[in-house]
Parts: structure tokens; sequence; C-alpha cells
């Protein structure tokens, strides 16, 4: 009984650490939705959609380019990380680059200005490992195969923290060099003026002077 409490912690840090955003958008032809997700190097991202308002995409790649339904485009910067078309139902997978990446939905095919549903839940940094093969490999009883899926999550919370205390670091380090070259630009356009203003106070002394009003 006394180890019910560790138990108990280690499964709710289980399901805190599976980070996991729920969407819904319409998508109408020639007005794409984007959504961005600020990503890592290989990362790992699993979307699953659902996609009601379409007809099921054809098997053959043929028939495809007649189909109506909905596209995904993931890009990070002006590289395409991933593209593929919705099912009435499905998921996505792809591994992210470093960066900021767009997640846009837009309609394929004419759809008479059809509006079409999609929700969606995006997992991100997780590791896409079928944990039950690796039980039946590896021979793992069902509390060593929970300790090898918090390992894991711990091992990804681990990495991404490492990530976000170097971006911090990168973003004071441009922070404190933003403020250095603001305080000597400040500095210079000071002396710049005192500079005017002792060659305009000098300027109008000898006028004065050689008009003999001083």
């Amino acid at each position: 009984m006394a180890r019910t409490p560790s138990v108990l912690y280690f499964a709710l840090l289980a399901v805190l650490l599976c980070e996991a955003d729920a969407l819904f958008t319409k998508v109408k032809q020639n007005h794409p939705k984007c959504f961005i997700e600020e990503l890592h190097k290989d990362e790992v991202v699993i979307v699953h959609y659902k996609s009601p308002d379409q007809s099921p995409l054809p098997h053959e790649a043929e028939q495809q380019k007649f189909h109506v339904g909905v596209k995904l485009e993931v890009t990070q910067g002006a590289t395409k990380v991933f593209e593929g078309r919705t099912d009435v139902e499905g998921r996505f997978a792809f591994t992210a680059l470093q960066g900021e990446h767009h997640l846009c939905f837009s309609v394929e095919g004419q759809s008479l200005g059809q509006d079409f549903r999609i929700h969606l839940e995006v997992k991100v940094g997780l590791n896409d490992v079928d944990y039950e093969k690796v039980a039946k490999k590896e021979h793992l009883s069902s509390l060593e195969l929970q300790v090898r899926k918090i390992r894991d999550d711990v091992h990804r919370v681990t990495s991404e923290q490492s990530y976000f205390r170097n971006r911090e670091e990168r973003s004071k380090r441009t922070a404190d060099s933003t403020y250095f070259r603001a305080m000597w630009f400040s500095l210079c356009q000071i002396l710049a003026m005192l500079g005017v203003s002792g060659i305009y106070l000098l300027y109008l002394r000898s006028y004065f002077k050689a008009k003999k009003l001083v």
C-alpha cells in the first residue's frame, strides 16, 4: 500500500507529459486556414483529423486528382516539410525541423462554395514508438512498459527544457545587444546635436561680430 502514491504520481506525470491540442475550423476554397506550432528539430508531430464533409479519398492516385477535399501542407520558412490529402478520418505524422511551422489546410478541387469542417488533434513531441511491439520483443511486463513510456516522456521534456533554455539565452543576448546599440545610437545623437548646436552658436557669434552687433 505504501507504493500507491508513487504509482499515482507517475500516472499523473505520464498524463501531463502528453501534449496535445484539439482544434476545430472550417475551410473554404481559396481561403486556407493555418495554425502555427513552434517546434524543434527531429520532434515527431502526429496530426489526427476528421473531415466529415468530404467524400472518402480514392486509393488510386489518378482518381485523387478529381477528388474534392482538404489538403494539409506543413512548411517551415520556405521549406515544405509535409504535404498530404485528407480522408474522412485519419492521421498524418512528420518529423519537424527547427523553428516555427505553419500547418495549413486548403480545399483541393472545385467545391462550389462548400465549407469543409476539420476536427484535428495535434500531438507534439511524441516518440512515435509502437510500445506493444517493444513489449513483445523485449518481454516487458505492463509495469516495465509503463516505466519505459515515462522514461521516454521525461527524456522528451528534458530535451524541450534544454531547447527553451537555449532559446531564452539567445533572446537575452539579442535583447542586450539591441539595448547597447540603442544606447550608443542615442549617445551619438546627443553628441551630434551638441556639435551642431556648438557650430550654430559659433556661426551666430561670428555673424553678430561681423555686423558689429556685439
